[in-house]
C-alpha cells in the first residue's frame, strides 16, 4: 500500500506542474507552431551547417525571453526573420545535466510578447559529430563502400543535438526543410515529401554548386519523430506497382533482396488500416539502414528506420516492420505527452503488431512473441531492481537522460495492460474503442490519465454505467500504471509450442552432452519463436550446460554459423554466460558489426564480468562503428570509470 499512496503523491505533484521533466524550453509560454531548416551536409568532414527558421505561437502573456533545448550545438546568432535584427543569447550551461540532458539556449526578446502574438526568427549555428542524434559514417563503414553515409536517431530527446527546439513531445509543429549537398551522387530523405522543384529559397548564400532537396510536411509532428538518411541511397516500390504506396530504401547492393523480404509491406499498412482506421500520412517507406543502427526500427513519419537484422530471407523479421507501421497511429497521430508515458506509444504499438501477427501467423506465433518479451521484460526488471520505478510503466526520469529507461517494459507491461481491458470489455468492444481513442485524440498529445478517463466514459457511454468491466479497471489500471514490478494481473500466454521447446532444451541439458537428443530434429521445424524459446532456456540455464553440450549443439544446429542475427545473438550470449570460449572470434565479429544497443550492453555486462581486459579492447576497437547512443550507454554504465572517454 505504501508503494500506491507514494507513486500517486509523486504522478499528482507532476501532473499539478503538468510539465515534461526532459526538456529545459519554456514550451508552456511559448510554442513552436513551425519549423524550417536549411542544411548544408558536410558528410567527409562530419560537419553540418544549419539555420533553422521558427514560427512561434505565444501562449502567456509578458514573455520577454525563449528557452530552447541545445545539446552540444555551436550557436553562431539568433536575428530576427524580417527584419535582420539581431537578438541577445546566451548558453546556459546545466552542470552535470549538460551530458545527460544539455543545456538552455536563452533568446532575450526585444519586448515584451503577449498571449495571442506571433514571433518569427531564425538561428544559425552548427553541427558536428559531438550530436548523439547523428552517426557519421565512411564509405568503408556503408556496405556499397562508395558514398559516406548520415543517419540520425533523435528519440528520446536526442533532437536538440541537431537542431535547438522545445525537444518534447507534448510540441508538435509543422516542418519543412532544404538540405544542399556537395557531392550530387548523395541521396537526401527526410520526414516529410520530397517536393518536385525548388518551392524554398535559400537563406544562406553559397560559392559552391550544390545540389538541393526540398522537404515538407503538413501534418504537425513532435521532435523525436524528425529524421535524416544520406549517402549511397535507393528506393523502389514493391507490391502492386498500380496500387501500392509503400518503398523500400536502402544501398543499391541490397536493394533487391530487402525488396523482395517486404514486398508485402503495403498489405502491412491496408491489414492495419482495415482494424484501427484510416491510414493519414499517404505514402509508406522504410529503409534499411546500416548494421550500427542501435534499434530494431524507429517509426518517422513517411521514413520508418529499420535494422538490416530483420532482412533474414524468410520473411520472419517482418515483425518490426509491422511494429513501426503500427507507429502510424499510436504514436505519431496520438502521442505520448512525455518520456513517463512512453507505453502509450509502445503499449499500444505492441497491441497492434501482435494483432497483425496473429492474423498472418497464427495464435501460437502471437502467444510465444508476447511470453518471450514478457520473460526478457521481467530479467530487465530484476536489472533495474522490482521496486525502481523504470519497472513501471511511469518511470521518473528527472535529471536523467530518459534513454536510460528504455526497456521492454513500456511495450510489454503495457500491451498486457491494454489484452487484459480487451478481455474484460470483449474484443469487438475493445476495437471500437480504440478506432473512436484514435478519431478523439488525433494529432493530441496525451498521458495515461486523459487515456484512462477515456476509457471509464468509453464504457460507461457504449457498454452501460454497470458494466462489469468498470470496476475491475478501477481497481487495477493505477498500480498497473504506476506500481513497478509484475503487473497486478498475470496473463497467461502459455502454448503447446512453448512446452515443445522447453523439451528439447530440457533434452539437451539433461545429457550434458554425451549424446544428441532423440527429439533433436524437432527445432528444424520450429516456427521462429519456439527456437528463441529454446535459445533463451540454453543461455538461462548455462549453469547446467557444459563444453561438450555447447559443442554438440553448435555442430547439431550450426548455430555459430546461421544467418538470422536475432537468433544467432541468443545463441552468443549464452555462450558468454556459460563461458564457452571455442568461438571468440564469431562473439567477437558479431559484435564489432552489429549496432543494436540492447544486445551490445548485455554482451559486453557479461563479457566484462569474466574478461574485463577483452571487453576494453573490442570496445575500444569498435567504438567508432557504435552509433553515439550505444557509446554513451556503454562509456556511463559497464566501463564508466574503466575507459577513459575519447573527445568526441
Amino acid at each position: 500500500m505504501f508503494n500506491i499512496i507514494l507513486f500517486v503523491i509523486i504522478i499528482d505533484v507532476i501532473k499539478a506542474l503538468n510539465r515534461d521533466v526532459n526538456t529545459f524550453s519554456n514550451y508552456h509560454e511559448i510554442q513552436i507552431h513551425k519549423l524550417h531548416i536549411e542544411w548544408l551536409l558536410d558528410l567527409n568532414q562530419k560537419i553540418i551547417n544549419g539555420t533553422a527558421e521558427y514560427h512561434f505561437n505565444v501562449m502567456k502573456n509578458n514573455i520577454k525571453e525563449i528557452h530552447l533545448d541545445i545539446y552540444q550545438l555551436d550557436i553562431i546568432i539568433v536575428y530576427d526573420y524580417n527584419t535582420g535584427t539581431v537578438y541577445k543569447h546566451e548558453i546556459q550551461y546545466m552542470g552535470e545535466q549538460s551530458l545527460k540532458q544539455g543545456d538552455i539556449l536563452k533568446i532575450y526578446l526585444p519586448k515584451s510578447y503577449n498571449n495571442g502574438d506571433q514571433i518569427k526568427l531564425r538561428i544559425k549555428y552548427g553541427v558536428t559529430e559531438k550530436a548523439r542524434a547523428l552517426s557519421f559514417m565512411t564509405k568503408e563503414q556503408t556496405e556499397s563502400k562508395v558514398l559516406p553515409y548520415l543517419y540520425s536517431y533523435c528519440q528520446d530527446n536526442n533532437c536538440r543535438s541537431m537542431i535547438p527546439l522545445q525537444d518534447t513531445p507534448s510540441i508538435k509543429q509543422y516542418f519543412s526543410a532544404l538540405v544542399l549537398v556537395k557531392d550530387p551522387r548523395i541521396k537526401v530523405y527526410m520526414t516529410g515529401n520530397l517536393l518536385e522543384g525548388k518551392p524554398f529559397n535559400r537563406m544562406n548564400v553559397y560559392t559552391e554548386s550544390l545540389t538541393e532537396y526540398h522537404i515538407s510536411l503538413d501534418i504537425k509532428i513532435p521532435s523525436y519523430l524528425l529524421a535524416i538518411v544520406a549517402g549511397n541511397l535507393e528506393q523502389r516500390k514493391v507490391g502492386n506497382q498500380q496500387t501500392s504506396r509503400s518503398y523500400v530504401i536502402t544501398e543499391p547492393t541490397s536493394i533487391d533482396r530487402v525488396a523482395l523480404e517486404l514486398e508485402f509491406l503495403q498489405d502491412y499498412v491496408d491489414a492495419l488500416s482495415n482494424y484501427i482506421g484510416p491510414y493519414e500520412w499517404g505514402d509508406y517507406k522504410i529503409v534499411i539502414l546500416p548494421p550500427s543502427f542501435p534499434l530494431g526500427g524507429m517509426e518517422h513519419p513517411l521514413l520508418t528506420f529499420a535494422s538490416p537484422t530483420i532482412i533474414v530471407g524468410d520473411k520472419s523479421g517482418v515483425g518490426v516492420a509491422i511494429h513501426e507501421i503500427a507507429h502510424s497511429w499510436v504514436g505519431n497521430t496520438v502521442t505520448c505527452s512525455d518520456w513517463a508515458n512512453m507505453w502509450i506509444n509502445e503499449g499500444f504499438c505492441t497491441f497492434l503488431e501482435r494483432k497483425i501477427l496473429e492474423q498472418y501467423n497464427g495464435a501460437d506465433y502471437s502467444k510465444m512473441y508476447s511470453f518471450l518479451s514478457n520473460d526478457t521484460m521481467f530479467q530487465q526488471m530484476a536489472r533495474y531492481g522490482m521496486d525502481h520505478s523504470y519497472s513501471s510503466l511511469h518511470p521518473n526520469t528527472s535529471g536523467e537522460n530518459p534513454d536510460d529507461s528504455q526497456s521492454e517494459v513500456p511495450y510489454n507491461k503495457g500491451y498486457q495492460l491494454l489484452v487484459y481491458i480487451e478481455q474484460q470489455i470483449g474484443e469487438q468492444n475493445f476495437q471500437k474503442m480504440l478506432q473512436q481513442y484514435i478519431i478523439q485524440f488525433k494529432w493530441q498529445s496525451i498521458d495515461e490519465d486523459i487515456f484512462y478517463r477515456y476509457l471509464l466514459s468509453w464504457i460507461s457511454t457504449n457498454l452501460g454505467k454497470e458494466h462489469a468491466s468498470l470496476k475491475e479497471i478501477k481497481t487495477i489500471y493505477k498500480e498497473w500504471v504506476y506500481v513497478p514490478g509484475k503487473p497486478p494481473r498475470q496473463l497467461d500466454f502459455h502454448t503447446d509450442a512453448y512446452d515443445k521447446a522447453m523439451a528439447l532444451a530440457k533434452a539437451w541439458l539433461d545429457n550434458k552432452g554425451d549424446k544428441v537428443p532423440d527429439n533433436a530434429e524437432d527445432y528444424r521445424n520450429y516456427i521462429y519463436y519456439q527456437k528463441q524459446q529454446f535459445l533463451n532456456e540454453i543461455a538461462t540455464k548455462y549453469g547446467d550446460m557444459t563444453d561438450k553440450n555447447y559443442k554438440l549443439i553448435d555442430q547439431t544446429y550450426q548455430l555459430s554459423d546461421q544467418k538470422d542475427s536475432r537468433l544467432l545473438y541468443r545463441w552468443l550470449i549464452g555462450c558468454l554466460r556459460g563461458k564457452f570460449y571455442d568461438r571468440m572470434e564469431v562473439i567477437k565479429n558479431f559484435m564489432g558489426t552489429h549496432g543494436a544497443r540492447s544486445w551490445l550492453v548485455n554482451m559486453y555486462e557479461t563479457l566484462f564480468k569474466d574478461k574485463p581486459d577483452v571487453a576494453r579492447e573490442w570496445f575500444t576497437e569498435f567504438r567508432d562503428f557504435y552509433h553515439p547512443s550505444v557509446v554513451d550507454a556503454l562509456e556511463n554504465g559497464i566501463f564508466k570509470n574503466s575507459i577513459k572517454k575519447i573527445e568526441q
